[in-house]
């Protein structure tokens, strides 16, 4: 079951992200801070400009999508942003994903977005969310490179 978060989600959302950031091999995840998660998660729900979708498996959240509007600072473009998705091991290859991914691009076209925003990890974790990304319709534009300063 694909739904939208409330309140009552906030803390199994937050316990999801800190697991997604673990599994990232990157300094960029390696700190997590569950307030600061805790505050967009509730923020984005309470938000007209934020989403925030869940999967549930026999009653339990199995995966997340966040995400909110954003105008483009160069136009009047507005794009969905994907700010996290998220799916327990177990269910990565079933069905969640498509769907909470349907339910973003539903979200996104009623928020009036010209585009929608999805991002992947696959070089980092060796994993291939953007051939599903593909699959649903979605084009990769751009690479991003990271460099760490301190």
């Amino acid at each position: 079951l694909i739904r939208p978060a409330e309140q009552r989600d906030v803390l199994d959302i937050v316990i999801s992200v800190k697991q997604f950031c673990k599994e990232v091999p990157h300094a960029a995840w390696g700190k997590f801070d569950s307030t600061k998660v805790q505050e967009l998660v509730s923020n984005l729900i309470d938000n007209e400009a934020g989403f925030v979708h869940v999967g549930t498996h026999e009653e339990e959240i199995v995966g997340a999508m966040i995400a909110c509007v954003t105008p483009l600072p160069i136009n009047s473009f507005v794009f969905a942003q994907e700010l996290m998705f998220w799916l327990d091991p177990s269910h990565r290859n079933g069905r969640t994903a498509p769907k909470l991914i349907d339910s973003y691009v539903v979200w996104a076209e009623k928020a009036g977005c010209d585009f929608i925003r999805l991002s992947t990890l696959d070089h980092l974790l060796d994993s291939r969310a953007g051939v599903l990304f593909k699959r649903k319709g979605f084009t990769p534009v751009e690479t991003a490179y990271i460099k760490e300063v301190k």
